[in-house]
């Protein structure tokens, strides 16, 4: 009984430790947050505007809800 759930919780912190790992590393740079996603609908054309950042943007974890500009 105790094997099974310290197998359950090892298989759950391998899973947590894979997700996160991904989240965290960022692809191409710095973020820069400009404000949330709901009030900057297209977050990539509104980062590469004149004077903005030429690498655009995204929505970024957690939950998508932050429009981030890439230095």
């Amino acid at each position: 009984m105790a094997a099974t759930f310290l197998s359950v919780i090892f298989k759950i912190l391998v899973v947590a430790l894979a997700c996160s790992s991904l989240l965290l590393t960022p692809g191409e740079g710095k973020y820069v947050c400009q404000g949330k996603c709901e009030d900057i609908p297209n977050c990539d054309n509104w980062c590469k505007s004149p004077g903005g950042y030429p690498k655009g943007g995204q929505c970024v974890p957690p939950l998508y809800q932050f429009c981030c500009c890439i230095e």
